[in-house]
């Protein structure tokens, strides 16, 4: 007796049940209806001991007898000892290779990587830098050639790491291509010690503050800024709580406990990874009650402009002290907004203060053997006194220069 296979106007009138409905037509392949009623054809079958199914097609868009041809081009397929199923996935990974933009193997790279510490400064280079030029064009089209003249265009300019870092993340989102399948070759990967793109210039130390006097007129002259812009207010706060920019400004309510005058940053947004504490003084509590009032609703301290969800940058604040005459053509008393650092470091052993508990906190002792056995949350009690300390030191050098400059 011929075996009866299904018929067009079976598969047009097929109707959804709970669970996905399988009807057969015969040598693996089957109609199958979703219950939200969308049809299509899929041939399933065994491939190295494992069950395989391959999608033949969407109805009405494919027809039966569209689906019937696939399926036998895919037996074929499988009786030659290839999986169908496999061969389809690397057409379509091709297809979809070879038309991938730079801009969208970007995207992707920096997506996988959001988690990561320094992705915003990662992201605002390639946009500045690279996108503009690279971002519309298919990863097969780019050579090592542009590239190169790419990033000696970005050397020439004076911004050395700029150009050395735009280098390594141009290399590490084609590696991320390579492995996805959508390129086969990087083209970056020989620029790493071309000469022209080695660093020229020495790296420059962070300025700061060599005298307390220097500090005691740079405090009275950020004093207006308490109650100025969000920028102002940051820089106000920076030298008295000694944190990176980054770690200032991506400052959350939510990580103050003001029941116990505590700042718990968490390790995803410090440096070395590890949860840091932050004692807060007097000063900077009746600070943070006034930033409050004025901030809203919003989750970060420094929110950016009205309607964004990125708060300011930390460019921001080294531009904020080149306004007010701190900048590097300064021939004295310039500071970097990273040289409040060294200003608490140098002073607060100047006065005595125990470096284990200095170390500790500025989030040093991740890196250092000397205090590599303390936790960030250990001795509390001593840094609370320290913290407090600098604030009570920093309002009398405050005090000292108002006074000398009235006479």
């Amino acid at each position: 007796m011929a075996r009866e296979f299904i018929t067009d106007i079976q598969v047009k009138t097929l109707k959804p049940g709970k669970t996905l409905r399988r009807v057969k037509d015969g040598g693996g392949l089957f109609v199958v209806v979703s219950p939200s009623g969308s049809k299509w054809f899929e041939f399933r079958f065994r491939f190295s001991g494992k069950d395989k199914t391959l999608n033949l097609g969407h109805y009405p868009e494919t027809s039966l007898a569209e689906a019937r041809e696939k399926h036998q081009d895919a037996r074929r397929q499988f009786k030659a000892g290839i999986n169908p199923a496999a061969l389809k996935q690397a057409a379509v990974q091709a297809e979809k290779a070879a038309g991938m933009t730079f801009a969208e193997a970007t995207a992707s790279f920096l997506e996988n990587r959001k988690n990561m510490k320094r992705i915003d400064e990662t992201g605002r280079r390639l946009e500045f830098h690279i996108l503009p030029v690279l971002g519309h064009l298919p990863l097969a089209e780019i050579k090592t050639p542009q590239l190169l003249e790419l990033l000696v265009g970005i050397h020439r300019k004076g911004i050395e790491e700029t150009a050395r870092r735009c280098r390594m993340y141009v290399s590490q989102i084609f590696q991320h291509a390579v492995v996805r399948g959508w390129t086969t070759i990087n083209p970056a990967r020989e620029l790493e010690r071309l000469p022209e793109l080695q660093r020229t210039q020495k790296p420059q130390p962070h300025r700061y503050f060599k005298t307390p006097a220097e500090l005691g007129r740079f405090l009275l002259d950020i004093e207006p800024g308490r109650n100025g812009s969000l920028v102002e207010r940051a820089l106000w706060l920076a030298p008295r709580v000694f944190l990176r920019s980054s770690e200032l400004v991506g400052a959350m309510w939510n990580e103050f406990d003001f029941g116990n005058a505590l700042w718990r940053i968490p390790g995803g947004r410090m440096k070395a990874g590890g949860a840091h504490f932050v004692p807060l003084s007097r000063q900077v509590l009746e600070f943070l009650a006034e930033l409050r009032d004025c901030s809203g609703n919003d989750d970060f301290l420094f929110m950016g402009r009205p309607g964004c969800q990125e708060t300011i940058n930390a460019e921001s604040l080294r531009r904020a002290l080149n306004r007010l005459g701190y900048g590097p053509n300064v021939m004295s008393g310039n500071c970097s907004p990273h040289g409040f650092r060294s200003c608490a470091s140098t002073f607060l052993r100047e006065q005595g203060h125990d470096p284990r508990f200095i170390e500790l906190q500025l989030a040093h002792s991740e890196r250092s053997k000397t205090v590599a056995s303390y936790n960030h949350a250990e001795y509390l009690p001593q840094r609370r006194a320290l913290m407090q300390a600098w604030s009570d030191y920093l309002d009398h050098l405050k005090f000292q220069h108002h006074q000398a400059k009235s006479l």
